[in-house]
This record gives C-alpha cells, structure tokens and sequence, in this order.
C-alpha cells in the first residue's frame, strides 16, 4: 500500500495546466482515483520560483503531502527544495531534499537516514519530473514526434534515469471535464520488471496529463482529472 500511495504522489504532480505566454500556467486541478481525492496547485512565488503541490485526502486510511519549489530556465526544471509527509494509518514516512547547484549536490533526509549525492546539470526532482515531459511535448514538432524522451531524477538518495516511450496514434480519452484527443507515454522498465506506467498528454489543454495508469506489480491504479481551474 505504501508503494501504490508513493507512486501516485509522484505521477500526479503532472495535473497542471499551462497557456499564454508563460510555460506554466497558475491553477488548481482536483483529481479522482480508488485511494482518494487529491487537490494539486501551481503557484508563482516572488523571483519567478514555483510552488508545485499536492495533497491527497484519504480519510483515516492515508493522508500526504508533497511540496516541490524550482525555478525555470530555458523550458527545463532547476529544483530547488523537495518535502514529502505520508501517513497510512499508523506509519509515518518523511522525506525532504535540498538541491545546492554551486556544489552540484543534492543533501537529503528519508526517515532517519541522510546523506548527499552528486548532481549535474538537468537532474530533475522527485515531483517535477513528469512536469518536464510537459514542457518538452510543447516544443515537440509534432509531425516529426521522437520514439523516446529521458531524463535523469532525484529519487530516493541517488540519480536514476528515466525513459518515456512515446506513442504516436492519437487516442481519445473520456475524463469528467471532456473527451479530448492525447499522445500516450509509457514508462520504460528493465525487461522482466512487471511495473507499468502510462501517461495521456492532451494538446488542447496545453499538454497536461488528463489520465494516468498504473501498475506496481502487485496493484493498478487509474487517475482522471476531475476538474481544473486556472489562477489569475
């Protein structure tokens, strides 16, 4: 259970909309899956740095919050500070990260554990990973749409890659907010690995992941975007 809640933390920190002349737009999305209601929101602070962060409320059983602040350069991700909290009934789970880009290291804390790893440029964070692969289908040509993206992540004390397959066929998904037209991404996994991750980019809401599939192996979770609102 605390793998199945982990994962889908982290895959919907996707959920943002973005328009205008901003490569992230303000907002708030509410989404649904079978481990509850989670609210996720956008948000530009002072000196251009985001606030990405979601809660998800699952009444006794779990409660979790995540918290990513980064800047954007370039259209690419610079994190900056990284908080997690999770609570599954009576387990407790914290875990926080601190990216310093003069030292080119991130300092981390999970449990009782910490410790440093060695970065380099373009490492993204936990969250704002699969923010990223928004950014970059809004640059795609798409009639010329590449097999694969990667990226290298933040992720539990060490810097891990991570291979998207992209999908080319247009697919319609129905979500409670439309049917819209989306380019399906799959997570790549070591061969053997029975994991599975799918995303479904929609490029008429600016690229934002309206549904999400998922499979730890053990458990399939499904996630649509349920309502979202733009923040002036």
């Amino acid at each position: 259970m605390t793998r199945k809640i982990l994962i889908l933390c982290l895959m919907l920190s996707t959920y943002t909309y973005s328009a205008s002349d901003n490569p992230i737009k303000q907002s708030v999305a509410i989404l649904d899956s079978n481990v509850g209601e989670m609210k996720v929101e956008m948000i530009l602070l002072k000196d251009n740095k985001w606030k990405l962060s979601s809660y998800l409320d699952g009444g006794r059983i779990v409660q979790r919050e995540e918290i990513e602040y980064f800047y954007i350069e370039n259209n690419f991700i610079r994190p900056i500070e990284y908080n997690f909290f999770q609570k599954i009934l009576f387990r407790k789970y914290n875990a926080s990260a601190i990216f310093d880009w003069e030292k080119n290291e991130v300092s981390y804390v999970e449990k009782n554990e910490k410790g440093s790893v060695a970065i380099e440029e373009k490492v993204l964070g936990p969250s704002s990973a699969q923010l990223q692969l928004r950014l970059d289908f809004k640059e795609l040509d798409l009639n010329n749409i590449p097999e694969l993206l990667n990226y290298k992540v933040f992720w539990r004390g060490s810097v891990k890659e991570r291979i998207f397959d992209i999908h080319k066929d247009i697919e319609i998904i129905e979500t409670p907010i439309g049917n819209y037209p989306t380019y399906k991404v799959s997570r790549r996994f070591e061969s053997g690995d029975t994991r599975s991750q799918i995303f479904w980019l929609a490029p008429d809401l600016d690229f934002s992941v309206i549904k999400i599939f998922n499979n730890d192996g053990k458990r399939e979770v499904e996630i649509k975007m349920k309502s979202l609102e733009e923040i002036d």
